[in-house]
């Protein structure tokens, strides 16, 4: 009975030690990727970036887009907001509380909705309806969209639209560098894209895993 007990209590002992070995070793790859970071050029704007120079320009300066947020959302795509919740897109800014980055432009770009964008994230005093990256992160304003939606009751309207993967999966590149690319590789992006189809892309995930 002892020696069971001891073999549970060195085992336990082991897996404390890994965790901690593990999560340093983390901390100190974070801090290095952030110091390069830091060091490196400004990142493009991720939507200036999916569209090249001439067309966003050309389509933001029309007047015709602008971003809502994602409460306007949530009115006819209930299930993908509330999906979403749970997703990391949600807790971006968060991060950068926690990390003392709140502030630096070379984070917002990537850990909000439409920072550098006109209509876009100013900061979390100005614009906390645009904090994290929300459904306009990866879409684009959602101005059009809803005009369009509410006289035709249809879809459409967005810069990078769900129905353009091309569009779609040069936002993704434009933050999900070589640098910072732990939720996925790029030889994995389209099955992670295939995922983002769904409300709710980790439940999805865990679903696969189990069966």
């Amino acid at each position: 009975m002892r020696k069971n007990k001891k073999k549970i209590f060195s085992g336990l002992c082991c897996a404390i030690v890994l965790i901690i070995f593990t999560t340093s070793l983390n901390s100190k790859d974070n801090e290095q990727r952030i110091k390069e970071e830091l060091e490196s050029p400004q990142l493009k704007i991720p939507l200036k970036e999916a569209l090249g120079e001439e067309k966003y320009k050309k389509e933001i300066n029309s007047g015709k887009y602008y971003y809502v947020g994602n409460s306007k959302c949530r009115l006819c795509h209930r299930e993908f907001f509330i999906g979403r919740k749970k997703d990391k897109h949600d807790f971006a800014f968060k991060r950068l509380v926690e990390t003392g980055y709140e502030t630096n432009p070379k984070c917002l770009v990537c850990h909000t909705t439409g920072f550098g964008v006109p209509t876009g994230f100013k900061s979390i005093e100005e614009t906390p309806r645009l904090a994290n990256v929300q459904c306009e992160g990866c879409h684009g304003p959602g101005s059009l969209h809803i005009k369009i939606a509410r006289k035709t009751k249809k879809g459409g309207g967005f810069l990078a639209s769900p129905n353009d993967p091309i569009t779609q999966k040069k936002m993704c590149n434009a933050c999900h560098t070589e640098r910072w690319n732990r939720s996925y590789h790029k030889n994995d992006l389209d099955k992670v894209y295939k995922l983002y189809k769904n409300p709710d892309p980790r439940k999805r995930k865990d679903n696969k895993n189990k069966q």
